[in-house]
């Protein structure tokens, strides 16, 4: 298959712009126009959330300001028309690293109370998405130790807030 003819599918059967938009943005990022591509190296490609972040930063003004949308949207919409389930390993993957990064010093040297308890929050409900996750809970031996630091991680730092 070749950009154009996936491309061409693409906008035949969704008729999402920024949808198209953005696979067009990040295949012209891979390919040439003549070049072949197995349907599942693409699919693995788009299923992989760390690639939107990374194939769309320099188009994020577009998405956001033009169209309204985010970069989870475009996700969730890739997926839905490829078929490929949002909960996955991928996304996962995201969450875990994102939290792993708000490492207790980072949070109790928040200056702003407010901002400490509101990031506090969000970091819970993170990882209660994670637990409400289906691929998590299928595959919970493979992150549950990470998991599990991260709720040692914020019970410490509440307790150093007093929280």
């Amino acid at each position: 298959m070749t950009k154009s003819i996936f491309l061409q599918q693409l906008r035949s059967q969704n008729n999402s712009e920024i949808l198209y938009l953005c696979c067009e943005h990040m295949l012209d990022k891979l390919y040439k126009e003549e070049d072949d591509f197995a349907t599942e190296e693409v699919n693995e490609f788009f299923s992989n959330f760390k690639n939107y972040h990374r194939y769309l930063n320099d188009f994020a003004g577009t998405i956001y300001n033009k169209y309204g949308s985010h970069v989870n949207t475009v996700y969730i919409d890739m997926c839905g028309y490829l078929g490929i389930e949002v909960d996955n390993k991928y996304t996962l993957e995201h969450v875990i690293i994102k939290l792993e990064k708000q490492t207790p010093e980072l949070l109790i040297g928040l200056t702003n109370e407010e901002i400490q308890k509101q990031t506090i929050i969000h970091f819970e409900e993170k990882l209660e998405d994670i637990e409400g996750s289906i691929y998590y809970r299928s595959n919970k031996k493979e992150f549950q130790p990470r998991v599990e630091k991260l709720y040692k991680n914020i019970a410490f730092v509440k307790k150093a807030l007093n929280l």
